[in-house]
């Protein structure tokens, strides 16, 4: 298991409604996304959906099609000073999307990526014309996501993990196996030619976290796979080797951990997370529960 300092609930005001079974109903919380701009100012994005999954992979909607909302939550970080996010502002976040909209199961948008505080990759399947997932590019001002740009090619992989590095060139890992890094709006991509070994400790590992700097010009990931219970890996993407670390779990009772963010603050870490699709959390913890961890690595052309 993984060492955390802090766990951190998201509550936020609560949705209600009435269900398809003509019962009060609420949206519940899932899969937060988070940024720490260099001032200190910290950006949670909150997901909100009608919706309910179970240990045993049953799933029951309560409403006619899954919806998903967002709040938009504000705040700031002290050092030493734990996560005051009951003292964050907490607003609705207003979908401003002109892009034409097709008829689909899914509704509204899913699993934001944070690439910087004002800038987000955003999964939107009521936008592609097959209702099919689809990742976009999108600006953040206040509490109004606008701006939204379609990144190709939207197929296969939904879980873009976006990394920028000194000069402010973002790239995302499209995919871990094959391992393929591409540019964030074209299908400009570069595969990466990984070992038997490496392939097969990251065969069915999804992409979950942006890459935040860690050492040598490299980028720290968390990635996760769904077996019986969902696992975790550390990733560390150099100019030329990959490092993966061994298998890890955060909460001993879950069935279902979806990291979609990673933050870094001095030497404390902060991963945004969705637990059993129907909780918000942020967990802190720090760079030595990622140095101290068994690593395998190699080069990669």
């Amino acid at each position: 298991m993984l060492s955390v300092r802090s766990i951190y609930p998201i509550i936020i005001p609560q949705i209600t409604f009435i269900d398809t079974f003509q019962q009060a109903n609420s949206y519940v919380e899932m899969n937060p996304s988070m940024s720490i701009d260099p001032t200190g100012k910290v950006t949670i994005l909150v997901r909100c959906v009608n919706y309910r999954k179970f240990h045993d992979k049953k799933y029951t909607c309560y409403k006619p099609y899954p919806n998903s909302l967002y709040y938009i939550l504000s705040g700031r970080i002290d050092n030493g000073v734990h996560l005051d996010i009951n003292s964050f502002t907490v607003e609705k976040l207003i979908d401003h999307n002109t892009l034409p909209r097709y008829p689909t199961y899914w509704l509204g948008m899913e699993d934001i990526r944070m690439i910087d505080s004002h800038s987000v990759l955003v999964t939107i399947p009521e936008c592609n014309e097959h209702g099919n997932p689809s990742i976009f590019r999108a600006l953040l001002n206040d509490h109004l996501i606008h701006s939204f740009q379609e990144c190709y090619p939207n197929q296969t992989e939904k879980n873009w993990m976006p990394f920028t590095n000194k000069e402010g060139h973002t790239r995302v890992i499209y995919s871990l196996n094959p391992f393929i890094i591409k540019e964030v709006d074209s299908d400009d991509m570069t595969t990466l030619s990984l070992s038997p070994s490496m392939v097969d400790q990251l065969h069915g590992y999804h992409g979950s976290t942006n890459g935040v700097p860690y050492e040598d010009n490299s980028f720290l990931f968390l990635i996760h796979i769904n077996k019986e219970r969902t696992y975790h890996r550390w990733l560390i993407m150099g100019q030329d080797s990959i490092r993966i670390s061994d298998e890890f779990v955060i909460f001993r009772y879950s069935y279902i951990e979806f990291p979609v963010s990673l933050c870094k603050w001095e030497n404390r870490l902060f991963i945004s997370m969705g637990v059993n699709d129907d909780k918000a959390f942020i967990i802190e913890t720090d760079m030595d529960q990622v140095n101290t961890r068994s690593f395998t690595q190699e080069s990669v052309r």
